[in-house]
């Protein structure tokens, strides 16, 4: 049957889904850009025609889905989009974006997961996923993470102002931060914050930043195993899961 040939509430369902999807490919392209857009620039970038691309600014004005500029007359992204997202932005917190992640982690990988807050002072563990393993390193939700060589602990001093760093020094007692201060450029260049028994000799742990939409380090992906369970493989796949799954709630975050 041609489109033609269908009946008109047919049609009209066909048309009014055309219309939704060429809105979407409008606002997603006014997503990309920081700066105003025009109708012919919208239009080359859409492949719309300039009409079909003024009527669709035309009532996304009207919900306050996009603005024009008064002088120059171009469109930005309007403040409804906001409101359409609030409710979902509220809800992304560290915890539910990442939580099935570090589930993930564990379920592959056996070994225990956690999410980490960062509160200016220390790290707070959010969420906690326990190896199903025997032996297993337990950090339950609402462990506050203070030592400074702990992994976490070095992806947020890494991401700290010197000042603010010479504080948390004194505040924990550290008269000689040297050996903490010494790996901080290379946690930052590669990444991930390691610990190799630095704070508890049976412990190995990595953790990877996690980042708000305004790119703040916020809170961090922690994988910690028994040392005596390490491998050679082992070292070289988890800080390239922790990464990944940091940039995976970084993502889902807006970052």
């Amino acid at each position: 049957m041609s489109q033609e040939d269908q009946p008109p509430a047919a049609q009209t369902r066909r048309g009014s889904i055309t219309a939704l999807a060429n809105g979407i490919r409008v606002l997603q392209t006014l997503s990309h850009y920081p700066t105003l857009r025009g109708v012919t620039e919208l239009a080359a970038e859409t492949g719309l025609h300039k009409s079909t691309v003024s009527r669709i600014l035309s009532t996304l004005e009207e919900h306050q889905l996009v603005e024009r500029d008064g002088t120059t007359r171009r469109y930005r992204l309007g403040v409804g989009t906001v409101a359409i997202a609030g409710p979902l932005l509220a809800h992304l917190d560290v915890r539910r974006a990442g939580g099935e992640i570090i589930r993930e982690i564990t379920a592959t990988t056996q070994e225990s997961t956690a999410l980490v807050t960062w509160t200016g002072v220390d790290g707070v563990v959010v969420d906690h996923v326990d190896s199903p393993r025997l032996v297993k390193h337990i950090t339950p939700v609402g462990t506050r993470i203070g030592r400074l060589r702990a992994a976490s602990m070095q992806v947020f001093l890494a991401e700290c102002t010197a000042g603010h760093r010479q504080r948390l020094y004194s505040t924990n007692g550290l008269s000689d931060p040297q050996d903490v201060e010494a790996g901080l450029d290379e946690v930052a260049q590669r990444g991930y914050g390691l610990n190799d028994g630095r704070t508890d000799p049976e412990e190995w742990s990595v953790a990877a930043p996690i980042r708000d939409y305004d790119g703040r380090c916020i809170a961090a992906v922690l994988i910690a195993v028994p040392r005596s369970r390490m491998t050679d493989a082992a070292r070289a796949d988890l800080p390239a899961r922790a990464v990944e799954a940091a940039r995976q709630i970084t993502q889902r975050l807006g970052g």
